[in-house]
């Protein structure tokens, strides 16, 4: 998984960069650094998201890289990718009392 090879939408430099910060700054009367953070957030969760299809990043037992599809962390569901949630009964009654009412 090579990430610093991904597309962003916005280069820096670029058109496309210079007019989405000026878009921002008309649209919502922002100044200049704020823009300018935005359009970087959105550059670097498109470097940061997987494409579609890719695989994960963990390498299994054997030593190879899994085959299954990245979640948006990177990580496949068996490597990291979702929560199974609380097993114990200490830890179910904890999140329990963590629910917002």
């Amino acid at each position: 998984m090579n990430k610093l090879l991904r597309p962003i939408p916005y280069p820096v430099g670029s058109a496309s960069r210079r007019l989405a910060i000026a878009r921002i700054m008309r649209n919502s009367n922002r100044p200049y650094r704020d823009a300018v953070t935005l359009v970087s957030a959105v550059n670097h969760r498109a470097r940061n998201t997987p494409s579609r299809g890719e695989k994960c990043a963990a390498m299994t037992r054997q030593g190879t890289a899994c085959q299954c599809k990245a979640l948006s962390n990177g990580r496949c569901k068996l490597h990291g990718g979702l929560s199974t949630g609380p097993k114990t009964n200490e830890g179910k009654l904890v999140s329990t009392a963590n629910l917002p009412y």
